[in-house]
């Protein structure tokens, strides 16, 4: 029972080995499709930049010959090892697969893959197992040399050479042939480390896995290859002349204007990728909308194809607002007792550039205004604008202004949408209207609009005076209205107003008709 056991043990184990072998293939299909799909985008991008135009087709010429020649290399060497793995497993399997299986039904074969490889001879007279080898060291000769001038010339070029190098012992060290030793000391060949007593799971594996080194050695070269005609001769195809503003193309008045003349060489095959704030620009074209007033810097960087180092730079543009100054001479007033409110700006300019000043008044700012209030007694108020440029703080502009007191309001009955000033009659629903008051303004054409407040007023009517405060009809004043009749005269008279300054003046009468 116990040597039942055991055999049944072996079986399990060998059951579940071969299994691993088989999902090792699998893997590795699986990632030979995906290297294959990123070597073709590859070669699509390469065989572009090459047939672009003539300036693509000097520079990447003798690189795309190499890529095309390695690319047939790769394939051919990959086909053989295909069929290599299809007569094995035919042999294997008793069957005519034109196509890898995905099982392997008798996997744990060691004789076939054996007697295929070692003792089966080609017409040559070489085993296969020796024509692979063959096949093997010519590939790897192949991937190690560096025939073509193009190589050649770029040999010059230490960090090249280091890196061609580095891909030389990496190539010889995945399609090596060289014997092994095992763990009893014993040399063997390269062929019967791969064929001999090895099952037929193992050996597919073993070629899948040398298929799979083609596929990304190709991939690896093909890259190093397009990185290196980017990078190697820089073909100038356009010049232009740029202009280059050393301080902006917004210049103040007096201030210099400094530029560069420069030439730009551009290679239209090898143009830069432009990154500002982490976002990439197409063709470096840096284009948002300005939707905010003033001076706004930017900075990025530059990367050129084939080459890590970041090219950084730092921009700036200025911001001004659709804007017109406009002045009344004939009316260069400000007012005494009244925030006079200025809306001040310099093209270009943002308001945290700017500084107001005023002599013969206070300066502040309400609203995005600037308020301009006349010291008492001042005859005239002179208003300065400075603003910083270039670190340095420039007069913009100046202006004085007479201070003159603020023209007399009059008074008017406002009832509804109407507003009677006495020179017509008043009906006597509208005066007896619930929202019928005084109020004291320049009238509905006057130029300034002013917040007067009407504080009380006096009218006679049947035959004795009448006071109110505020600007409404007080009830005694309504009563006595409501005795009126047309072709009456209701006379509103000590009308008193507080100004925006305070201070409480007096009206003239303000008399009305009734009808």
């Amino acid at each position: 029972m116990y040597l039942v056991l055991t055999a049944m043990l072996a079986l399990n184990v060998s059951a579940d080995i071969l299994n691993g072998f088989n999902k090792l293939r699998h893997s590795m299909e699986s990632s030979i499709q995906s290297t294959d799909s990123r070597t073709e985008d590859l070669m699509k991008t390469f065989e572009a930049a090459y047939t672009k135009d003539e300036g693509g087709k000097a520079k990447y010429g003798d690189w795309w010959a190499i890529a095309q020649a390695n690319k047939k290399m790769c394939d051919e060497f990959y086909d053989y090892i295909e069929q290599f793995k299809l007569d094995i497993v035919n042999m294997v399997e008793g069957e005519q697969y034109t196509s890898m299986p995905s099982e392997i039904k008798n996997g744990s074969d060691t004789n076939k893959p054996h007697q295929y490889a070692i003792n089966e001879k080609d017409p040559n007279g070489k085993t296969h197992a020796e024509e692979l080898r063959a096949r093997m060291d010519m590939f790897r000769q192949y991937m190690t040399s560096a025939d073509s001038e193009c190589l050649q010339n770029k040999m010059k070029d230490p960090l090249f050479k280091h890196e061609w190098d580095q891909k030389v012992e990496m190539y010889n060290s995945l399609f090596s042939t060289g014997t092994l030793t095992n763990q009893e000391g014993e040399t063997i060949p390269w062929e019967q480390s791969i064929f001999e007593e090895m099952p037929a799971g193992a050996v597919f594996a073993m070629l899948t896995k040398y298929q799979s080194d083609i596929r990304l050695a190709e991939n690896d070269f093909l890259t190093f290859l397009f990185k290196s005609a980017g990078s190697s001769d820089f073909v100038i195809n356009s010049v232009q002349a740029l202009v280059l503003p050393d301080n902006g193309e917004y210049i103040m008045q007096g201030n210099h204007y400094r530029a560069r003349i420069v030439s730009a060489a551009v290679d239209t095959t090898n143009l830069p990728m432009v990154y500002i704030n982490g976002q990439e620009y197409a063709d470096g074209v840096y284009d948002l909308v300005a939707n905010q007033v003033g001076q706004h810097t930017y900075t990025g960087y530059m990367l050129m194809p084939g080459d890590t180092t970041h090219y950084n730079f730092e921009g700036h543009y200025t911001v001004g607002a659709p804007s017109a100054s406009m002045s009344n001479v004939d009316m260069n007033t400000i007012y005494m007792g009244y925030e006079n409110k200025f809306n001040i700006s310099v093209p270009g300019m943002g308001n945290d550039k700017i500084r107001v000043s005023a002599s013969g008044a206070s300066v502040s700012q309400k609203g995005g205004l600037y308020v301009i209030k006349p010291s008492e007694g001042a005859k005239s108020v002179k208003i300065s604008v400075h603003a910083e440029v270039d670190g340095k703080t420039m007069l913009m502009g100046s202006n004085e202004y007479k201070v003159k007191p603020l023209p007399k309001p009059s008074a008017f009955l406002i009832s509804g949408a109407d507003t009677y000033d006495g020179t017509a009659k008043i009906g006597l629903k509208a005066l007896k209207s619930a929202d019928a008051h005084l109020e004291a303004s320049y009238g509905p054409e006057g130029v300034l609009d002013l917040p007067f407040t009407i504080v009380s007023f006096e009218i006679y009517a049947g035959g004795r005076y009448l006071k109110a405060e505020g600007n409404k009809f007080s009830n005694d004043m309504k009563t006595a209205i409501g005795k009126l009749r047309a072709n009456d005269v209701l006379s509103i008279m000590t009308i008193k107003y507080r100004e925006p300054s305070g201070k409480v003046n007096t009206l003239p009468n303000l008399t009305l008709g009734l009808k």
